[in-house]
């Protein structure tokens, strides 16, 4: 009996040093800290949205007092690229990116986003290529808020 409480006392009296040694997320050293806000609560700077478990990238880019600003990478969960985004600075409209699970270039075109009090608007507009598996274009879409309105099929 005395050593089962004698382990117990050891056990929550080593419980303290084992979660102290727990090594702390890397989300970096000032300035260069990931997933922060400024003062008014705004995501700033470097952001990376992880799968559970904070294992499996899926989304990485950085903020300037909420606004998305330059290159986002979004990435299937084996980590290969997915989507690539070019914000620039003051613009709600982007050129966007997306790729075949092969690494080639599926379809490219430009987004837009219109914030209202409400809810945030994310749709496709204008002229868009669409490629094969093999990186070839094979013909083009033009939308409208989003709405495909007209296709073209490429000819050789």
């Amino acid at each position: 009996m005395k050593t089962k409480s004698t382990f117990f006392l050891l056990l929550l009296l080593a419980l303290p040093i084992a979660l102290q040694a727990q090594p702390k997320p890397k989300n970096g050293i000032w300035p260069f800290k990931i997933n922060r806000f400024d003062k008014e609560g705004r995501h700033h700077g470097r952001w990376k949205l992880y799968l559970s478990g904070n294992t499996t990238l899926l989304r990485n880019g950085r903020f300037k007092h909420g606004q998305e600003r330059g290159k986002w990478r979004y990435y299937y969960p084996d980590g290969s690229i997915r989507k690539i985004e070019y914000h620039k600075p003051n613009s709600n409209e982007f050129l966007i990116r997306l790729f075949h699970d092969n690494g080639e270039l599926e379809k490219q075109g430009m987004a837009r986003t219109v914030e209202t009090e409400l809810v945030i608007h994310y749709y496709w507009f204008g002229t868009w290529q669409v490629y094969n598996r093999a990186g070839q274009l094979t013909h083009t879409e033009y939308y409208e808020k989003g709405n495909e309105i007209k296709l073209e099929l490429s000819r050789k």
